[in-house]
Formats: structure tokens, C-alpha cells, sequence
């Protein structure tokens, strides 16, 4: 959540440091090169628990590599920190072996989640797994009052769990049983 909420066009696709609740609300626009590693494999996890699906994985990842082939550098080397809004490395310049470690670390990971990238489905379990883990966040914050038609939607979602969609006919059909489900949810709660 942090990384979906804070990595965006704003502070161009790269994760701010930190961000502080209290006393006030403060965004520390400012990265290293592992916040960098840790946002991309955010993303591939992400996908990996179908929380986003694979062209919003491909889009984050090249939004994050293109802004970091606009940073300036020490001999290839990344510094150690960075302005997010403007790119422009920040004082004092220096190169951290750890973070330059940590950020091809990785990149390797990232590497291996992207190779295996075409052998996955288009739309798959991983879909439905994430909206079930969402699911189960909902019911455990309504507690005793889970209204039938969270009832219902989760219902519709077990069974597509339990058979899997194997067509893009069933898969469309289960998706808009889903969305039905879903806007008589919202609708309970407008």
C-alpha cells in the first residue's frame, strides 16, 4: 500500500524514504537506491499475491526504470540519495555499497519474476486469491455485521476458487458475477 500510494507520477514512479502520520503529514521526497529495489519488488509482489494484474507490474517497472535512467551518476553508480520530484542527487554526494548491493540484489530477483512472466496466466488464480485476501480484510473489519450481500459476494468468489475459470467466456461471466456483487455492496453502503 505504501508503494502504490506513494511511488506515483508525483514523485516520479520512485518510493519516497518515509512517510511521517504524526504530528503532521510529511512525505520525505527523497529515495536510495534500496527504497528503489525494495518498490520494484513490492510491484512483483504485488502480482505475485494478484493484487495488481501483469500490465500494471510492466507499467510501475518502466515508469521506475525510466525515471532511473534520468538520475545522474558516479561512474554508472547510483548515489545515494535522490529527490524525487526534481532527480537531482542530493548533498553530500557519495556511493553506498550496501545500497548499490541491496538494489542489484534486487534487480536479480526482479530479473527472475519477469522471465517467468510469460509462462503465467493472463488472468488467473492469483486474481481471484488477491480479491479473496481483500475480501477476508472487509469481513474482518464489519465484524458482526457483515451484510448478506458480503455474504453473497464471497460465496460467488469461493466458487470461482474452487473451479478454477478456464475459458475467457467463464472468466468474463465470473468477473461480472463479481462486479455485480460488488455494486450491491456499494450500494448498501451510499
Amino acid at each position: 500500500s505504501f508503494f502504490e500510494t506513494f511511488a506515483g507520477p508525483a514523485d516520479n514512479w520512485l518510493p519516497p524514504d518515509n512517510y511521517q502520520e504524526n504530528p503532521v503529514s510529511v512525505i520525505a521526497h527523497r529515495t536510495s537506491p534500496t527504497n528503489i529495489g525494495l518498490s520494484l519488488l513490492a510491484n512483483l509482489s504485488a502480482y505475485d499475491f494478484g493484487y495488481i494484474l501483469t500490465g500494471e507490474l510492466i507499467a510501475r517497472t518502466s515508469s521506475a526504470f525510466n525515471s532511473m535512467n534520468r538520475l545522474a551518476r558516479y561512474r554508472g553508480h547510483f548515489f545515494n540519495w535522490y529527490d524525487t520530484q526534481s532527480l537531482q542527487p542530493l548533498k553530500p554526494l557519495y556511493v553506498s555499497s550496501v545500497d548499490s548491493g541491496n538494489l542489484a540484489g534486487h534487480l536479480l530477483t526482479l530479473k527472475q519474476g519477469f522471465i517467468n512472466l510469460p509462462d503465467q496466466s493472463i488472468l488467473g488464480h492469483r486474481l481471484f486469491e488477491g480479491i479473496n485476501d481483500t475480501l477476508h480484510i472487509l469481513k474482518e473489519k464489519a465484524g458482526k455485521s457483515v451484510t448478506v450481500h458480503i455474504a453473497q459476494f464471497g460465496k460467488y468468489l469461493n466458487a470461482i476458487l474452487n473451479d478454477q475459470p478456464v475459458t475467457l467466456d467463464y472468466l468474463r461471466e465470473c468477473l461480472e458475477k463479481l462486479s455485480s456483487a460488488a455494486d450491491e455492496n456499494l450500494n448498501e453502503f451510499t
